[in-house]
């Protein structure tokens, strides 16, 4: 008889936030969904039933450095590595130094990367791939409620009347949210679910209305919709009288362009937009649902608001109407967010540019005064156009693959390869990034540490490790602590992660993320209560929630144009760094494709399957044909697939509130022949 352990963990893919417990026995790894974790109640997707198959494949056991990135590596031992960094670091200047994070570090590691960085290096040229996922919604809830933090919760699904998913692609990015979202419809048929995407995914096929619109065209949809819901008398003036500001400047905008011609432009049957407008105008509970549709955007932010505007001016920020709820993608970006791992941030939902935030800091880490620059640092993309220009000469990466995910393929490429730029990759495997490092620190991956994550509904939970990691990799905590206590920093000395959890939670409290009260052993908790703001009282200026204009946009297509949208695949996640390695998980995922309407492929002669080659000024694509049902004129491709990345076609345009890139409206040509 083989005996076996049981442990709570969470799961490392999507925010979703799934609660984990993992039978360990001699035979290996058996993954089960937690039934005691309220966000998920016990249900679970494959990946993490699959991860578990390549826990230990090609993974990294000792430091590799080269000194030219034209030669092999070599291995090294930890003290000639930690040199290493701490020497490029000490010989550089702060504005030559750059810092990249994930959102799928745990809350401590987000925490310690931040001390050191703001705090004890004083630069603020840090960031984190949530700029690529979720830095709209981030910079739409700090305009609107005063505070970064999604509203709703998960619960909502459950005697939601309608349910509006719009740029989200739950059923393969958030399948543990959409199968809630299937068993409320199920048990109440009356249920109505919408989707709003340019795309017919497999959301859109299981709802009960597709708003297939023209990419781009969002913000000028939800300004008609608004338009209208106040001609026809359906706004909560109540609500907007007594509890929020800007709503008759929001209204100037909205009423700019007339209804029937604005959904007209936006592709969009008036029949399906009347079934919308009804249930805006009625007093059933709403739920709104969003994701990178929304945020991967040149206008992401005001896409944000938009769609926030609806349920503002309808009343929607309370149990009996609805909410919105911003959908998270990473595993823990909302807990990244909390501790202040983006450029302009600081724990507790504080900003470097705010003195009496600096000061709490300051405090907090024991600093001198004026130790934590009030200069916003400059965001990924920006960093990548400094290494050209060579103002960075110093690029430490962790827990990312920035080179299959940023913007312009060539260009990150062109700016990771140079000969003046020394890049550390931190990671359990040799990703492309860091493939072409100077230096490669291996770190204990998932199953291996412990710490914490915050999910899309703000619950945190805790994540314990149920292996023993590679013999010569270090924790992502040890590697930071190891650092700083080389450059001679007082501070980072912590017995255990309970002891990082506790100095950090500190400084959440009397925050809108106030955590301070929970016991790490026991951490189990959604801070924020079910929903945010049901006082009514928001932490802007006035009090008041804050209504914002939306300047209507749409796309103009020349006539050989395509738009193409970028997106996840069902199995795989982000880069495949990790998902890829699993046979189960690439099934029917092995290869890229292209997503186009039979009707465009068949005029060009083209039948599924057959390759098609995607350009533009940026370069050009090699991709097979699959046939889907998508708004004119639009494609579909999946990045992550490092033998033909999609961002290889996306230019850098980024949203000029957020930054964020606009990963899902690049223009393309289709041809058969390579130019």
């Amino acid at each position: 008889m083989n005996l076996s352990e049981s442990i709570s963990t969470g799961c490392p893919f999507c925010g979703t936030g799934c609660a984990l417990n993992v039978e360990c026995s001699d035979k290996g790894y058996k993954v089960k969904g937690d039934k005691t974790n309220p966000s998920t109640l016990g249900d679970l997707c494959f990946k993490p039933i699959q991860m578990a198959k390549a826990l230990d494949i090609k993974r990294l056991h000792t430091p590799l450095y080269r000194e030219d990135k034209n030669k092999p590596f070599q291995e090294i031992s930890w003290e000639k590595a930690i040199d290493l960094v701490t020497q490029n670091i000490t010989s550089l200047s702060k504005e030559e130094l750059y810092f990249y994070l994930s959102g799928q570090l745990l809350t401590e590691e987000s925490y310690l990367f931040t001390k050191l960085i703001k705090g004890h290096l004083g630069t603020n040229n840090v960031d984190a791939n949530s700029r690529l996922c979720m830095a709209s919604a981030v910079t739409a809830h700090k305009m609107v409620f005063g505070s970064d933090g999604p509203v709703g919760n998960y619960q909502d699904i459950d005697n939601a009347d309608v349910i509006l998913i719009s740029g989200s692609n739950p059923a393969w990015a958030h399948p543990i949210v959409f199968r809630r979202i299937l068993a409320r419809k199920k048990s109440h048929p009356d249920t109505l679910i919408i989707t709003i995407d340019p795309i017919r995914t497999e959301t859109a096929q299981k709802s009960d209305l597709w708003i297939g619109l023209h990419s781009g065209s969002d913000t000028l949809f939800y300004n008609a919709l608004l338009g209208e819901l106040y001609r026809r008398n359906e706004c909560d003036i109540d609500f907007i009288q007594r509890s929020s500001q800007g709503f008759e400047n929001t209204l100037v905008e909205a009423l700019k362009t007339p209804y029937h011609d604005a959904i007209k432009s936006c592709g969009i049957p008036i029949e399906a937009s009347e079934q919308l407008l009804q249930a805006l105008g009625s007093d059933k509970k709403i739920l709104g649902l969003w994701c990178q549709g929304l945020n991967q955007a040149q206008d992401g932010v005001m896409r944000n608001i938009g769609f926030i505007n609806l349920f503002l001016a309808t009343g929607r920020l309370n149990a009996a109407k609805g909410s919105p709820l911003s959908l998270t993608g990473q595993p823990n970006a909302m807990g990244g967010r909390e501790t202040g791992y983006l450029s302009n941030a600081l724990p507790g939902y504080r900003d470097v540019r705010n003195r009496d935030d600096r000061i709490a800091c300051e405090t907090h880490w024991n600093l001198p005064k004026n130790s934590i620059s009030p200069e916003v640092g400059i965001t990924i993309t920006e960093a990548v156009d400094s290494i050209l220009c060579d103002k960075i000469k110093f690029l430490w990466v962790a827990c990312s693959n920035p080179l299959l995910s940023l913007p312009d393929v060539a260009k990150t490429k062109h700016a990771l390869e140079s000969p003046d730029l020394f890049l550390v990759v931190q990671d359990c495997t040799l990703s492309e990034t860091a493939a072409l490092a100077n230096l490669v620190l291996p770190t204990f991956g998932w199953g291996e540490k412990e710490g914490s994550m915050t999910n899309s509904e703000r619950f945190i939970k805790r994540v314990r490790p149920f292996k023993s990691p590679p013999s010569g990799a270090k924790s992502d905590l040890d590697i930071i602590c190891d650092i700083a206590r080389k450059l001679g920093l007082s501070g980072f000395k912590y017995p255990n992660t309970q002891d990082v959890y506790d100095e950090y939670k500190a400084l959440t409290t009397k925050r809108l993320c106030d955590q301070s009260t929970q016991e790490y052993d026991a951490l189990s908790y959604q801070w924020g209560g079910e929903r945010l703001y049901t006082d009514e009282i928001f932490p802007t200026t006035s009090g008041k929630v804050q209504f914002h204009p939306i300047i209507s946009s749409t796309l103009t297509l020349a006539d050989e144009h395509y738009v193409l949208i970028t997106g996840r695949t069902k199995k795989q996640w982000h880069t495949m760094t990790r998902t890829g390695l699993v046979d189960e998980l690439l099934k029917d995922e092995e290869h890229p494709y292209l997503l186009m309407n039979a009707s465009e492929a068949l005029a060009m002669n083209l039948n599924e399957g057959d390759s098609v080659i995607v350009s533009n000024e940026l370069g050009q694509l090699e991709l097979p044909i699959r046939f889907g049902e998508l708004a004119s004129r639009h494609l579909f491709a999946p990045f992550g697939y490092p033998k033909a990345p999609i961002n290889t076609l996306v230019p850098t345009i980024n949203d000029p509130f957020s930054f964020q890139s606009a990963l899902k409206s690049a223009q393309v040509t289709l041809s058969t022949k390579r130019i």
